[in-house]
């Protein structure tokens, strides 16, 4: 253990004391992998130095290495790709390429957001969107999105990046849906700010590892209606306002913060409730890692024609496990294998391809995707 200087701190160091704001509320806690965004977080709060754990090799040089093997899918025992090499080299060079865009535009939302929240200012959406609409390449709508977060879990905990991602989601499914570009700009908006009152309520709260009291979990959910407080007198688009109001709703009557039924629920917001809860499960939280992209179909299954609105779910889900065909994935049973076929009747159960083995999911009940490879 030993005491850095910030601007010595490197992605991949684990941060060895909890570290708290000048207003004594605590940023990141002891045992955190440092990242981009916390580095950001911590050099915005006048941190000038903090204790890291050296018993933990996470040297930068060695964080790089094995970020670039994952990317090839050189650390999975008994996965071979089927790419030549020096297409597995290109999809390296994207991915990177890709994480570094991603970074950029996290740290923009965030300085955005923050000078709103802090100094009050006007807000800039059609800047901010275009700084995140960008990270969908030049065909503008994403189609590799789902995809592409993979390879963001580090960020998956924070607020900002939670935000970004449901702006990335709800603009594909808006395109799915057949939307003019204005209003898929518009659901990007709607999913960017959907979360903004999360911003009012402890970080020790929102990072516990644990299981919250029945108080925290009553202050969390106070997140809509101070998110909407935040938002109701800026001139922006009344649905990103009721957005952020209503997206724990469902079109059941059965979510917060007024059971509303589905024909009083802002059309952009039941947009934002499907791709929030998406990310939300398939994203590493504090107390628990991610879920895969396949068990989270399978709980829409179940739920979804009930909770969410039908046809923006079955668009969802269909789309959604067609972007994964062709993926490596790894089964519970440790098996490597591809998804090469979707099963319409259990989208969240495909067959999968180990080796010379078909392994058809929907009647292998004992079997499951345990998650999606970041390979190739």
């Amino acid at each position: 253990m030993r005491r850095v200087n910030t601007d010595q701190l490197r992605p991949g160091m684990i941060i060895a004391e909890d570290i708290y704001a000048p207003n004594g509320q605590l940023i990141i806690a002891k045992g955190t992998k440092l990242t981009d965004a916390t580095l950001e977080q911590l050099s915005r709060n006048a941190v000038l130095s903090s204790r890291i754990d050296d018993s933990v090799k996470t040297a930068a040089a060695s964080s790089q290495k094995r970020e670039e093997d994952i990317y090839k899918g050189d650390d999975i025992p008994g996965f071979t790709s089927n790419l030549p090499e020096n297409l597995r080299e290109a999809r390296a060079k994207q991915i990177k390429e890709q994480k570094k865009s991603y970074t950029e535009g996290l740290n923009f939302f965030q300085i955005s957001i923050n000078n709103l929240v802090v100094k009050n200012t006007d807000m800039d959406v059609d800047t901010i969107i275009d700084q995140t609409l960008a990270l969908l390449g030049s065909n503008g709508k994403g189609t590799n999105i789902l995809q592409m977060l993979v390879f963001m879990q580090e960020y998956d905990s924070d607020v900002y990046a939670h935000s970004v991602n449901v702006s990335l989601l709800c603009n594909m499914l808006a395109h799915w849906l057949g939307y003019s570009e204005e209003d898929c700009r518009l659901a990007a908006a709607c999913g960017m700010f959907h979360d903004i009152g999360k911003l009012t309520i402890p970080e020790e709260i929102l990072q516990k590892p644990g299981p919250l009291t029945p108080e925290e979990k009553e202050l969390v959910n106070t997140h809509t209606e101070k998110g909407y407080q935040m938002l109701k007198d800026h001139p922006i688009h009344e649905s990103i306002k009721l957005s952020a109001l209503l997206h724990h709703e469902n079109c059941d009557g059965t979510g917060y913060p007024y059971k509303l039924p589905g024909d009083q629920i802002d059309p952009y917001a039941k947009l934002v409730t499907i791709c929030n809860i998406y990310d939300a499960m398939t994203s590493n939280r504090p107390y628990r890692k991610a879920i895969s992209p396949f068990d989270v179909i399978d709980y829409f299954e179940k739920k979804g024609l009930q909770k969410f609105d039908t046809r923006s779910i079955l668009l969802f889900l269909e789309n959604t496990i067609n972007t994964y065909l062709n993926c490596p994935v790894r089964l519970s049973n440790g098996m490597i294998g591809y998804v090469v076929f979707i099963n319409r009747r259990k989208l969240g159960r495909p067959t999968v391809q180990c080796g010379t083995e078909f392994i058809d999911l929907a009647k292998r009940e004992d079997l499951r995707i345990m998650e999606l490879l970041p390979a190739i």
